[in-house]
Formats: structure tokens, C-alpha cells, sequence
């Protein structure tokens, strides 16, 4: 079963990772997607989650990287955890305003 939550700012993420293991999640199933990676991987340190699976790049695809999107790579990871296409395609729009999205794997 899938849970998830849409945070508006990072203050409330440990609030909502909390409110999430209260209700039966286990911070290892607990993922978290936000627009850029660097805050991802910031963020799902500090709250004690885990960042979306970010591919291993090579030094083209990296340096490729900083002027692109990388939505695909976060819809793709969304939909692989069992989201449907519209929840993905909303999850992103959430994302793309600036909105963090916690998702657990129960």
C-alpha cells in the first residue's frame, strides 16, 4: 500500500516523515522527490528517508544534467514505486511548483 504526502516547505518535512512512521511506515520506505537534487538529497539526509534513486551518470550525462530536467528520472522512479501515471503526472506538476512529495511503500 502507497501513502503519500505533498509538503509545502522543507520545515515540515520531519513533521510529515513523522506523522507518516506514526502511521505505520518505516523510514527506510519512505522516499522523497523533490526538484532539484541536491536539496533531495539534502533533505531525505536530514529527515532520515531515502532520496529518490538518482541513476549513476557518466561525465557527459552529468555535466548534461545541469541544463536539463530531470523529471523523467523522477516520474519514472514514482511510477516504478506504483503510482499511476495521473498520480505521477500530479506528483510532478506538485514538484515542479517548488512542493516536496514524500512517498512510503508500506
Amino acid at each position: 500500500m502507497l501513502e503519500t504526502r505533498v509538503v509545502n516547505d522543507m520545515t515540515t518535512v520531519d513533521h510529515e516523515v513523522n506523522e507518516m512512521v506514526s502511521g505505520g511506515c518505516v523510514n527506510e520506505h519512505i522516499y522523497l522527490f523533490a526538484k532539484d537534487e541536491e536539496l533531495t538529497v539534502r533533505l531525505a539526509a536530514e529527515a532520515g528517508v531515502q532520496p529518490y534513486r538518482i541513476p549513476e551518470k557518466g561525465m557527459f550525462e552529468s555535466l548534461l544534467s545541469k541544463f536539463t530536467s530531470n523529471s523523467d528520472d523522477r516520474m519514472e522512479q514514482m511510477e516504478s514505486l506504483g503510482l499511476t501515471k495521473e498520480m505521477v503526472e500530479s506528483l510532478e506538476r506538485e514538484i515542479k511548483d517548488g512542493k516536496i512529495v514524500l512517498v512510503c511503500d508500506k
